[in-house]
Formats: structure tokens, C-alpha cells, sequence
């Protein structure tokens, strides 16, 4: 008889182990919403893209789905609140977190200047991630008249190439992928409204 050798496999064998074995990949099960939920582009919704964004870090957390009545409620309530806070149309990261803390019911941590390694780490421990941008870089396909100076979205996922979004910008914004460069170099805070020039900041739960 011929000894049994564990450590060889025959060429189909082969074959069959790299058809398996497959590119790292996660993409989060975050319900998407528009920051227009009834595809109304005019104010408050021109500018809703940060209360969208947490209304769908809210859904993911809470197990709740979203339609357009839903959306459309929550966002409103999350702009009433604001409202009442005396704060503007574009709110910069740390307005952002008070208000995710309050409407999600989680803690959630700021990050500044994270990598590609640094967002696949938290997708990874199934964390989506709440990030602010320079809307007039980010390559969005649908964007009209070069996209918003200032824009938040939802990264929900990864491949080995880039990132999976939940865009609010645009209908059509659900698994909108970035590449990893045009993704991060689009990171930027409000600055008070010099935005190309903010800090790169990312909004996680704790």
C-alpha cells in the first residue's frame, strides 16, 4: 500500500481549493434610505444627507427597515431636533455624534484619520461606519452640478479594491462603491463650511 501523504493533492484537488478560496469580502445588512426619501431634492432635504445617515445606522442597530414614509419620519424628527438646538443645515462631526448617540441609543467614538485597514477592521466586527465628505471629490455617478461641498455617508462594506456605501446623495445610492484612495481622500469634516481643508473623521459605535 501506498503511505497516505496529507500534504498532496492531485491537480483537480487543486483546482478545486482555489475556486474556494475567495477574495475578503464583507457587506453589512444596512437598510438604505435616500436623504430625499420621496425623491423631493428641495430643502430640508437638499441637506439631509447627516440625518439620513443616521437614520440608516439607526435602522441597522434597532432591526428596523426603512421605506420612504419611515425615512421621511425620522429624518424630520432628527431636523426638528436640531431645530430646537439652534444649529444650521450642515453640521460638523461632533453635532453629528450627539445626534447618533440620542436617535441610534448607542455610545459611539469619533476616529480621525483613518486608513483603509483602520474602516475594514470595524466592518469586519460588523460596525458600519458614518463618514463625512468633500462631496465635490467623491466620484459619485449620479451627483448633479458637482456634487455637495459637504456630504455624509454609510460605509457598509468592503472588497479587496474599495469600499460599499449606503450613499444618501442619490436614489440610486445603495452598495455605491468607492475605491479605498477616492473614499479616504474624500474624508473631511465641516470645518465651518471650508470642508476641503477639515479633519478626516469617521463616526463608529463604541
Amino acid at each position: 500500500n501506498t503511505p497516505h501523504n496529507p500534504s498532496t493533492v492531485t491537480s483537480s484537488q487543486s483546482e478545486d481549493l482555489v475556486k474556494t478560496v475567495d477574495l475578503e469580502k464583507t457587506n453589512l445588512a444596512v437598510p438604505f434610505t435616500s436623504q430625499a426619501p420621496e425623491l423631493n431634492w428641495d430643502q430640508p432635504w437638499q441637506d439631509a444627507c447627516e440625518e439620513a445617515a443616521i437614520v440608516m445606522l439607526q435602522a441597522y442597530y434597532n432591526q428596523n427597515s426603512l421605506n420612504a414614509s419611515t425615512s421621511k419620519d425620522m429624518i424630520t424628527k432628527i431636523l426638528d431636533r436640531e431645530t430646537v438646538l439652534g444649529w444650521g443645515n450642515s453640521i460638523e462631526m461632533e453635532k453629528i455624534k450627539q445626534l447618533a448617540e440620542e436617535f441610534v441609543g448607542r455610545e459611539f467614538v469619533v476616529m480621525d484619520n483613518p486608513s483603509p485597514d483602520d474602516l475594514r477592521k470595524y466592518l469586519r466586527a460588523g460596525k458600519p461606519i458614518l463618514a463625512v465628505a468633500y462631496g465635490k471629490i467623491l466620484p459619485n455617478p449620479f451627483f448633479k452640478n458637482g456634487g455637495p461641498e459637504y456630504h455624509a455617508l454609510v460605509i457598509r462594506g468592503f472588497t479587496d479594491e474599495g469600499f460599499l456605501t449606503n450613499d444618501p446623495g442619490t436614489r440610486f445610492g445603495e452598495n455605491l462603491f468607492y475605491r479605498d484612495n477616492e473614499l479616504i481622500e474624500s474624508i473631511h469634516d465641516w470645518n465651518g463650511g471650508d470642508v476641503v481643508r477639515g479633519m478626516p473623521l469617521v463616526l463608529i459605535v463604541k
